[in-house]
């Protein structure tokens, strides 16, 4: 049993670290550094959680949900840190969601993830509950009356016209909200429907006296979206070509470019690069800055 207050085993542990881990089946060693015991938790939490009432029971559940434009392979690993990141900061295993919005393929989010230490003695292993979109039946949640499923449902699989599923989308949004609240979902409809329909027909069913209502705050979660989505196909473009996950070092650098442009012409550089650090110096040459010519 482990006693935080308890000081003898503190002491016997900084005494006998490299014996205790030898017993223990550990070895050979060939050094031992203690790390500090008292770590200092981050209380950051992820942005998608929330404390969800059921009917029926008492105690809230804490629900975590991740929403990708495609799917990726790195959204297990970044899930579980946001499961590790929750467990650490209120003692409690959140019910997870990942949701994917529109088809890219083969590529899956994976429902579990596993991750063994070196040794093989200790592992992590979490899951989660995976829904794509285009795998659910619109015709379940018709005929819609509630204007916050009207952004998801023209995802989902549309049995017959779509035109008329769209139609009711608007007519809900039209009929049930007002203001500010009227016009992101209109735009939201608008905007993740176009990632399935076409622009000529949502332009005949949402565009209103031709002009759509603008939302900045809608704006700016797409055009962030759009550098994520650009950001992960690079990195799984990666992945796919030098095999096995990428370096962090590469990872961050690619992560931190936030110009489209930029990006663009980061992924040629994926397919023509003959070795990893190839593309490591191709990428240090992007992101250097450029002498303004006079």
């Amino acid at each position: 049993m482990r006693n935080r207050y308890d000081a003898s085993s503190k002491w016997l542990i900084e005494t006998f670290a490299s014996e205790l881990l030898r017993i223990a089946g550990v070895g050979p060693i060939a050094s031992v550094k203690l790390l500090p015991g008292e770590l200092i938790q981050s209380r950051q939490l992820p942005d998608g959680l929330a404390e969800v009432r059921l009917v029926g029971q008492t105690d809230p559940v804490l629900c975590l949900i991740e929403i990708n434009t495609f799917s990726y392979t790195a959204t297990a690993n970044e899930l579980l840190d946001d499961v590790m990141l929750t467990y650490l900061n209120r003692r409690m295993v959140p019910e997870v969601i990942a949701i994917t919005l529109h088809d890219r393929g083969n590529v899956r989010v994976s429902p579990n993830i596993c991750v063994n230490s070196p040794l093989g003695h200790t592992r992590l292993e979490a899951g989660w509950r995976v829904v794509h979109l285009w795998e659910l039946n619109a015709s379940d949640f018709l005929p819609l009356s509630d204007p916050g499923l009207a952004p998801w449902v023209p995802l989902m699989k549309i049995d017959g016209s779509p035109e008329s599923v769209l139609q009711q989308c608007k007519d809900v949004i039209d009929q049930k909200t007002t203001d500010a609240k009227h016009e992101n979902l209109l735009n939201a409809t608008y905007i993740l429907a176009g990632l399935r329909w076409d622009e000529k027909l949502l332009k005949r069913i949402f565009v209103k006296e031709g002009k759509m209502i603008e939302s900045p705050v809608l704006q700016r979660w797409f055009q962030e979206t759009a550098i994520e989505t650009r950001q992960n196909v690079i990195l799984e473009s990666l992945e796919g070509k030098f095999g096995g996950p990428v370096p962090a070092d590469v990872s961050a650098a690619v992560r931190v470019i936030t110009d489209e442009n930029r990006l663009k012409q980061l992924l040629p550089l994926v397919y023509s690069s003959v070795t990893l650090d190839v593309f490591r110096q191709s990428l240090a040459a992007l992101q250097a800055p450029t002498t303004p010519t006079n």
